[in-house]
């Protein structure tokens, strides 16, 4: 009885060696907690599709004068025509107020550009947007699928069209869309090169979605690395997207969604080009409330002592702005130590199992090697 309960001790070890998709976390991993929905497309003054995506919250306190509100959220609709929003809280736990004049970028600006939606916006604050001024609020956005552009403003509301950032072309002949970035401070501070990157996704004519690298010393002209940062494997899917940098005890991250309906994280280092070979799961649905199904574009954000995951939330393109809080820390999966009273046992039990199953594949492999060498004599 002893035997049994310490070898059903290591089911879950065992289960998770078989799978081999994912890493197991580290000690100290978030667990988050669902806690609401933050963005409800039904509740909004500014729904043209009935549905919204990409979360990018910017602490509006910290750098702007006159804020609506301690932080900012930033959102669209997907569909056409799309439209940047703009929801304030004085607090990350919210509520969440509608900016009334939404959206704040539309699909057309004259002079500037005409296309069928704009999204996935991501606010950054910027110092260094025009020479030496106090700083912007940066935002970046796609529009259409195959290119993302920026915009700037002094009061993260009322923003003017700064122009392209990436296009199709700066990633190669097979790309045919380049959407949904996260832009960030360049982690790697040992190079003077580029003060901030970005993660961005990048469609291919086989028509697979991987996570790619631009960098840029002024947050406006951008390098595109050659090779992807996280192309998706047999946990994943077929597709990957919605990528930002993450920190946490002192490690770095890029997490992201994937075709799974999972975010994911995998271990990066500041250069931004050694990636984990297997991804580690961050959070999924909880099957409370509205939080079922999808989960994705995750922004983690800490303030104080508290951390929280914004997320999308549903089935694309019907989907919500969710928001879970962390809660503790997920328990590791530890290998049991063998009890002294067993340990003989269990040395007995898989040295009698070893020497049994060496002995009947031998003789089993003698016995069809035999078979197999006078069947082809005899036949010849």
């Amino acid at each position: 009885m002893v035997l049994f309960t310490f070898l059903l001790s290591l089911l879950p070890l065992f289960v998770s060696l078989a799978s081999g998709q994912t890493a197991q976390p580290p000690v100290g991993w978030p667990k988050f907690t669902y806690q609401g929905v933050a963005i409800d497309p039904a509740k909004l003054r500014y729904n043209p599709t009935n549905e919204v995506i990409f979360p990018s919250v910017f602490h509006a306190g910290k750098y702007l004068s006159k804020p609506l509100g301690q932080w900012y959220l930033y959102y669209a609709p997907h569909d056409d025509p799309g439209g940047i929003s703009l929801a304030y809280a004085s607090s990350l736990d919210g509520p969440w107020t509608e900016y009334a004049k939404n959206p704040l970028i539309k699909n057309v600006v004259p002079n500037k550009y005409s296309v069928p939606h704009v999204s996935s916006p991501d606010a950054v604050w910027n110092p260094y947007v025009v020479g030496k001024d106090n700083g912007k609020v940066m935002l970046y956005f796609h529009g259409d699928n195959g290119q993302t552009r920026w915009a700037y403003s002094e009061d993260g509301v009322n923003f003017k069209y700064g122009g392209l950032s990436i296009t199709n072309k700066m990633g190669g002949s097979r790309v045919t869309e380049s959407s949904y970035a996260r832009v960030f401070p360049h982690p790697d501070k040992t190079q003077t090169k580029y003060r901030w990157a970005m993660f961005y996704m990048g469609n291919e004519i086989d028509n697979i979605r991987r996570i790619r690298l631009a960098e840029s010393f002024d947050g406006k002209t951008w390098t595109v690395s050659p090779n992807y940062v996280v192309a998706p494997g047999p946990e994943e899917g077929k597709n990957v997207s919605g990528a930002d940098l993450w920190e946490w005890n002192g490690q770095l991250y890029v997490i992201y969604h994937a075709s799974s309906g999972k975010i994911y994280a995998r271990t990066i280092d500041p250069t931004l080009r050694n990636v984990g070979a297997l991804p580690i799961v961050l959070h999924q649905s909880s099957g409370v409330g509205a939080d079922v199904g999808r989960c994705a574009a995750p922004q983690v954000v800490t303030n104080g002592t508290s951390t929280y995951l914004y997320y999308e939330s549903g089935a694309r393109l019907s989907a919500d702005i969710a928001f879970a809080k962390m809660t503790g820390v997920t328990s590791p999966v530890n290998i049991p130590v063998i009890p002294k009273t067993v340990s003989k046992t269990v040395s007995q039990t898989v040295s009698k199992t070893v020497s049994q199953t060496v002995s009947q594949t031998m003789s089993k492999t003698v016995s069809q090697t035999m078979s197999k060498t006078v069947s082809k004599t005899v036949t010849f």
